[in-house]
């Protein structure tokens, strides 16, 4: 890299819902970032960032951002006007506070937040809320959950190798994952692993980016992945290649018989798939060991993906490919490094409702209702299920305030904005959820305009509701955000990253050894056993219908995280563009760039159609966020999925089991 010597080069890492966590580096001149690179020094970024980059930089530099408070005159009526931040946190306190004497509790108080930002100081704003005593928060998680327990009940954690354990492999299955769009910086290892012999499978309703590149593909019916490993595994067991293990695997027995009584036509039938593909895919399983899976959210984001997951953790461990160097099953992690929450000052009496059901939580309550909502890190008008209802909720509330950087939808129909630093304008620390390392954002420019981070409104906050009524809040509000990482740092943390203190990732991130998941087949249940699920948990699927006849399927984009990182708007279609097989078109009088209706019984969305072989004839495809205004789960009605309470407070959300038609315009 070649820099000038006025150039100010600081380490950062991305803060992003995102398998890779790519380490940063910046490099600025006079206060203004001028470029982004990909840190050569971390192995996996490998000094390439992915297709995010540019709108990551320009994001920060878009004429949308926001940069000052705001307040709405009139929500929903697009009359902003700028307000000093006095003002802004003013208004706030007072309306705490009110709402706190009318209604003798602070259990009106709603916070609302989520990912947007994975940093440890962004959960100052949860210890700011708890600080006030007992109030509303959402819990759950709408990425992964369901996929968190189905691990959690089999092995008793999670816990994911090193992806680079990956190059060992000698069977690789891709399972409804496509990281050659979502996760690009583990491609190379994929490559590497193929080079020393390995074959890649990739099992995808979807003909991806990654099925293009894989040795094998095996498109797979919406849904259908518990149907498909019951078949496969049903086979195996018919040709002796499942072994139980009683000293290791705790219900074993039981779940080979409950298979061999399975009708495998049935099963064949359900899954959508020909006999030779599933022979096919045995005889891989077979003949190359070892074995690893890679388990992709999307696969369960249906009403039985938990199920799905567990079913294949069994198909790993019944073959011998747990605990071996390149087999496994990889998913993701949780809790590997012991960091302090102490900033969260959790407590035993808040009122949790579920993220993934927030419409209807939020209008089920009444004793006290919600009348106070604060968005942080989120944006559910853009993202949630249920959007009829939570709009009209939405409007019953009697305040709203929204931190962001850009005018969402959620932000939109907000009474106050709060302009929030982006990762380059703060400290801050962040670990992930699929590598093994923790990196260091420190500020590589001063914040834009007034901005500023969670950590500081919540210090702002805190203070003015004090001199309005003295002990209201708890939060301390003396710390600065280098004293919080102080506390969030423990002892455990540093001598696992073997460093002596957070300040020396300021040269780059560090990571942690996992070892060997399962070595020594000592898992961490209560028995110390791997758990086999019972097929009497297996459920119906969705199938299409006379009247919806199609699988709607929203997967990440490779351009952006849900709503954020869009392009530029000028470069955004109006409508979304959504995908179908060309015979499929034809069938509805569609063709390339027809103005269309797509819906169901939830509602209706207007889109453009682009033809495409990638997907099935009964599928309609629509990556999320790239068009201006329309919001894909405006369709979606919300139903759970089988799992995800136990690891994350409430079930996961089958954001993949919808159903809809379309027609022209």
């Amino acid at each position: 890299m070649l820099t000038h010597k006025s150039d100010q080069i600081t380490n950062h890492i991305c803060t992003r819902n995102c398998y890779d966590s790519c380490a940063i580096i910046a490099r600025s001149r006079d206060g203004q970032i001028t470029d982004l690179y990909g840190d050569a020094q971390n192995p996996i970024t490998a000094g390439r960032l992915c297709a995010k980059r540019q709108h990551i930089l320009s994001s920060i530099y878009d004429p949308r951002r926001i940069l000052h408070p705001m307040i709405q005159h009139g929500r929903g009526s697009g009359k902003w006007s700028r307000i000093s931040w006095a003002r802004a946190i003013d208004l706030l306190a007072h309306k705490i506070l009110d709402i706190k004497a009318s209604y003798g509790s602070t259990l009106p108080l709603c916070l609302n937040k989520y990912s947007g930002n994975l940093g440890l100081l962004h959960y100052a704003v949860e210890g700011m809320f708890n600080s006030l005593g007992a109030t509303t928060q959402t819990r759950g998680n709408p990425c992964f959950s369901a996929g968190l327990d189905a691990q959690y009940f089999d092995f008793g954690a999670n816990i994911t190798a090193s992806i680079r354990d990956v190059t060992q492999a000698k069977l690789i299955l891709l399972w409804g994952v496509n990281p050659a769009w979502t996760a690009v910086h583990c491609m190379p290892y994929l490559y590497e692993a193929r080079r020393r012999g390995a074959t890649i499978v990739v099992l995808d309703p979807v003909f991806t980016e990654t099925a293009r590149k894989a040795d094998y593909y095996i498109q797979l019916r919406p849904g259908s992945d518990a149907s498909f490993a019951l078949a496969l595994l049903h086979l195996l067991e018919k040709r002796n290649s499942l072994h139980d293990a009683p000293a290791h695997i705790a219900g074993g027995a039981s779940f080979l018989r409950e298979l061999s009584a399975l009708d495998a036509d049935e099963l064949l039938r359900t899954a959508g798939q020909s006999l030779d593909a599933v022979q096919k895919l045995a005889a891989l399983i077979e003949e190359n060991h070892p074995m690893h899976v890679w388990c992709g959210f999307g696969m369960q984001r249906h009403r039985h993906g938990g199920f799905a997951v567990r079913l294949i953790d069994a198909l790993s461990m019944l073959t011998g490919n747990i605990g071996c160097r390149g087999g496994g099953v990889n998913y993701a992690h949780q809790g590997m490094l012991p960091f302090s929450d102490a900033i969260m000052q959790r407590r035993s009496d808040t009122r949790f409702i579920d993220i993934n059901r927030f419409a209807d939580s939020l209008a089920a309550l009444h004793d006290p209702p919600v009348r106070f909502l604060w968005i942080a890190c989120r944006n559910p008008l853009g993202q949630d299920v249920s959007l009829q209802k939570l709009l009209s909720t939405w409007t019953q509330l009697d305040f709203v305030v929204t931190a962001d950087k850009f005018l969402t939808q959620s932000a939109a129909l907000s009474d106050l904005f709060l302009p929030v630093t982006t990762e380059f304008e703060e400290l801050d620390a962040y670990t992930g959820y699929f590598h093994h390392w923790v990196g260091l954002n420190t500020p590589a420019i001063p914040p834009r305009g007034e901005a500023k981070s969670d950590l500081e409104i919540a210090r702002l906050l805190t203070r003015r509701l004090n001199e309005l009524a003295p002990h209201t809040s708890t939060f301390p509000h003396q710390k600065e955000a280098a004293d919080f990482l102080d506390e969030a740092f423990t002892p455990i943390v540093y001598e696992r990253l073997s460093i002596q203190h957070w300040r020396e990732l300021e040269k780059g991130t560090r990571s942690y050894d996992v070892g060997l998941p399962w070595a020594d087949h000592q898992f961490a249940t209560d028995d110390g056993k791997f758990h086999c699920c019972s097929l009497t948990d297996m459920g119906s699927i969705l199938f299409p219908t006379q009247e919806y006849p199609f699988y709607f399927l929203t997967p990440h984009a490779q351009q952006n995280i849900n709503s954020q990182h869009q392009m530029p708007e000028t470069k955004l279609p109006e409508h979304p563009v959504v995908f179908l097989h060309p015979k499929a078109a034809a069938a509805k009088g569609l063709s390339e760039n027809s103005a269309a209706i797509l819906w169901n019984e939830t509602g209706e969305l207007h889109v453009t159609v682009s033809l495409t072989e990638t997907v099935p004839q009964d599928t309609i495809l629509c990556p999320q966020g790239e068009s201006r205004g329309s919001t894909l789960n405006w369709l979606n009605a919300g139903q759970s999925a089988d799992m995800g309470e136990v690891r994350t407070g409430t079930p996961g959300i089958a954001l993949h089991d919808v159903l809809v038609n379309i027609r022209a315009k």
